[in-house]
């Protein structure tokens, strides 16, 4: 194919560091955009954290694939003449400085618009724009308890509330977020003509990825809301710890149906994660294991009496102990004879040689300027016109005089 991707001849300038304005500016480079990362003279701190060589990292390298950097000291007023150059010349920015750092440094939409009234400007904050907490600083970790995905997780070290380390999810969301803003905006502006600022923020994610717990309908509260409601208050009136209450919520919060058929249970040798959320496949599976759960076979059955809930956890030891007998092998070539779908649970060091990864350029290998090989994710979406070249992330500043000279400057134009 000839093509490199839908968004070629795209320019977007990332102001970004870290996780969401980064991975965001990586989504749109994927799609065949220009990405201009720009970084101040000590670069990206990201490129500072679990460092491999001088200002490159091990969490650098997956977020800033296909990006061009440049290195602006936006002190300098010849290098705010510069950027305005750049910024003449872009499409869209995605930002995710804080708005009163954007504002000091002369990168937020007010400050640039005027240079460029086509452009569209997506800014990435914590909390959003209005309301207390816009000015304030955020990280995924912090939104995690902030907007209840912390205690929802329910995950303890002795008596500490453990964030979701896998992923920094709220981050990438966020993220993913951004691009689309970015398409979305560009299409109406091919409408319009005009430019617009458009947000989204670490909250408006957190709160959305959690939609089928955070909704509330007035008449009819769920058991766990109630909970929250009218016990919660009481408990942590009478002294009870944090532990102690997420014991309770816990109890509430993950369906007995959910701990027995859409879970991960601990085999023989290790572990495998059972998704047998369809009605069939939970019949299939109890078929298989011998096993029979009164509450699927009558319709009728109230799943809130005590005889349901007592069937639920006898249900629960059964299929723990059956699991417990057997290899995470047998177990998963047995059950996928049965078309039960499950998943050994693995270790993310293994699906750097995943054959399936691989096969699908999930995973790819790229060679960095500095002489390193690594592999890494690829792209999320592949293209059937063409796919832009996978490049590896910029070494801090290696565009500078290419981007310069693309706008009619020089390096001696900034300094």
């Amino acid at each position: 194919m000839s093509g490199n991707g839908p968004l070629e001849g795209i320019r977007v300038v990332v102001f970004g560091s870290f996780i969401a304005g980064p991975f965001a500016g990586q989504l749109l480079a994927d799609m065949g955009a220009d990405v201009i990362k720009v970084e101040p003279p000590a670069g990206d701190p990201w490129r500072h954290q679990n460092p491999i060589a001088p200002n490159e990292s091990r969490v650098f390298l997956p977020l800033n694939r296909g990006v061009r950097s440049i290195c602006l000291d936006l002190k300098s007023a010849k290098a705010r003449a510069a950027l305005k150059k750049i910024i003449e010349s872009a499409d869209a920015v995605v930002s995710n400085t804080r708005p009163d750092t954007a504002a000091r440094l002369g990168i937020d939409y007010e400050s640039l618009a005027p240079a460029n009234p086509r452009l569209v400007f997506i800014e990435i904050t914590a909390y959003g724009p209005e309301g207390p907490r816009s000015g304030m600083p955020g990280f995924d970790l912090i939104m995690q308890g902030y907007s209840g995905a912390m205690a929802s997780e329910g995950k303890l070290t002795n008596g500490h509330p453990e964030p979701v380390w896998s992923s920094s999810y709220i981050d990438f969301s966020t993220a993913y977020a951004a691009a689309g803003a970015v398409m979305a905006g560009l299409l109406e502006r091919a409408r319009t003509g005009r430019g617009q600022k458009a947000t989204t923020s670490l909250l408006a994610n957190a709160l959305a990825m959690q939609c089928m717990r955070l909704v509330r309908i007035n008449e009819i509260p769920s058991p766990v809301q109630k909970w929250h409601d009218e016990v919660r208050p009481r408990l942590e009136a009478e002294g009870a710890t944090y532990p102690e209450l997420q014991e309770q919520y816990q109890d509430l919060l993950r369906p007995l149906e959910y701990r027995c058929y859409y879970r991960a249970f601990r085999t023989k040798d290790g572990g495998l994660a059972l998704g047998t959320l369809a009605f069939h496949a939970r019949r299939r599976l109890l078929d298989y294991l011998g096993l029979k759960d009164p509450r699927m076979q009558d319709p009728s059955f109230d799943l809130a009496s005590p005889e349901a809930e007592g069937i639920g956890r006898a249900l629960i030891g059964q299929i723990e102990a059956r699991f417990a007998e057997r290899t995470t092998a047998e177990w998963f070539r047995d059950l996928r004879a049965e078309d039960i779908p499950c998943e050994p649970v693995r270790f993310i060091e293994e699906l750097i040689n995943d054959e399936q990864a691989l096969a699908n350029s999930y995973v790819i290998e790229l060679t960095h300027d500095a002489g390193f090989t690594y592999r890494s994710s690829g792209p999320v979406i592949r293209f059937g016109s063409g796919m832009p070249e996978m490049r590896p992330a910029p070494a801090l500043g290696q565009h500078t005089a290419e981007v310069l000279r693309d706008v009619g400057l020089t390096e001696s134009d900034i300094g």
